[in-house]
């Protein structure tokens, strides 16, 4: 079901129906509403106001609280605390239970981190995904609906509010063999003051809440996330105020950080693979009926070779063939301003029993929803 359920007469029959943000929001359209500006009008004004990345954002020091969920239980919690001057110039660090870690974007595909025990590390691209990213800059995907990509909207009432909703009209047409809902989600705006209330793509729904101004932008303090209808991760803004003249000087790394690969992520362009052979499912495996998807964390190198960056998680028995297999693979250099960089990506290969027909992805493009099991015919 859409985020909207727009009807073309004045009655409605007001069912019940729920979506899963956190608590379950009974959405009911009372009234039909007609968007009154174009969507790229709708875009346009929500990126003057979103956010803390835009053009005229500014400076800023804030601390947020967060948590991730599985099975509506806690299964990691911390907190990040970042200084920025600009959406590429920034120091961000988090911090879950005693460990402690941080990273300096210097420009844009140039970051350093602080040299952590290989037992201390946390997860970067997830942290940076889920947390850093969509409370300093939510509207990151907005960057793809260039001129020539064909935009809707529509509007209605949703949780009592009155949304404009701005998407492409084609997805598919521009998206090429990516996956659409890498690179078009679709925005929900307050039409009352521009600001963001949800970003939906086919299996993940992202609501913000409980906005707080910083001179011309405003920010949403609670951001909440929802993948095929399971709260997996919240995240809370504690403080929110300008940089400092002498907090500025948080921005500049110590001498003993280390480089770090650019951290490949939904909307930037795809990884382009060369050559990818397929992984033999190994007789150890085979005998004890182990089978599913492993997860290799990687390095693509400037020359597009691959290196593995962790140890490979699945079972056991195919982790190891999934990591030494992916070892082989090439892929396009990916580039950036131009120029060819190391890229941070997570391979999967799924294992499904048989010797040579496994399934390949790429961590950054979400699973398909999962397979409902099949009714037994009576």
């Amino acid at each position: 079901m859409g985020l909207l359920s727009l009807r073309n007469t004045s009655r409605t029959n007001c069912a019940s129906t729920t979506i899963a943000i956190v608590l379950l929001l009974s959405f009911c359209p009372s009234r039909p509403a007609r968007a009154a500006d174009s969507p790229r009008t709708v875009l346009d004004k929500g990126l003057k106001v979103t956010g803390l990345t835009g053009e005229g954002a500014p400076a800023y020091h804030l601390k947020a609280d967060y948590s991730f969920y599985d099975k509506g239980v806690v299964i990691e919690s911390g907190t990040i605390e970042e200084w920025a001057t600009g959406p590429s110039t920034w120091k961000r660090t988090y911090t879950e239970k005693k460990v402690s870690s941080t990273e300096w974007s210097i420009a844009r595909g140039k970051r350093v981190q602080t040299r952590d025990r290989p037992d201390e590390k946390l997860d970067y691209a997830r942290l940076d995904l889920r947390v850093g990213t969509l409370l300093t800059n939510p509207l990151f995907q907005a960057a793809n609906f260039k001129p020539e990509v064909e935009l809707k909207n529509q509007a209605g009432t949703f949780a009592g509010l009155i949304l404009d909703c701005v998407s492409a009209a084609d997805p598919g047409r521009y998206a090429g063999k990516i996956n659409p809902d890498l690179l078009f989600p679709m925005y929900c705006f307050d039409v009352k003051d521009a600001t963001l209330r949800y970003t939906k793509t086919s299996d993940t729904l992202v609501a913000y809440s409980d906005f707080k101004p910083l001179q011309n932008r405003s920010v949403a303090s609670k951001v909440e996330v929802n993948v095929f209808n399971k709260l997996i991760s919240k995240a809370e803004i504690t403080l929110l105020e300008p940089l400092s003249t002498t907090d500025q000087a948080q921005l500049t790394p110590p001498a003993n950080t280390v480089p770090q690969p650019y951290l490949h992520q939904p909307g930037d362009a795809p990884l382009v693979p060369v050559r990818i052979t397929e992984c033999a499912y190994p007789m150890a495996a085979r005998n004890k009926m182990e089978y599913g998807a492993v997860y290799i964390p990687v390095i693509i190198k400037k020359d597009g070779s691959v290196k593995n960056n962790g140890w490979a998680m699945g079972p056991r028995e195919l982790a190891g063939a999934a990591s030494d297999c992916t070892g082989t693979w090439k892929f396009e250099p990916f580039k950036i301003d131009g120029e060819a960089v190391d890229v941070a990506e997570t391979l999967i290969y799924t294992f499904d029993g048989k010797p040579f027909k496994g399934t390949i992805g790429i961590a950054s493009q979400p699973p398909p929803p999962p397979v409902q099991p099949a009714v037994p015919s009576k």
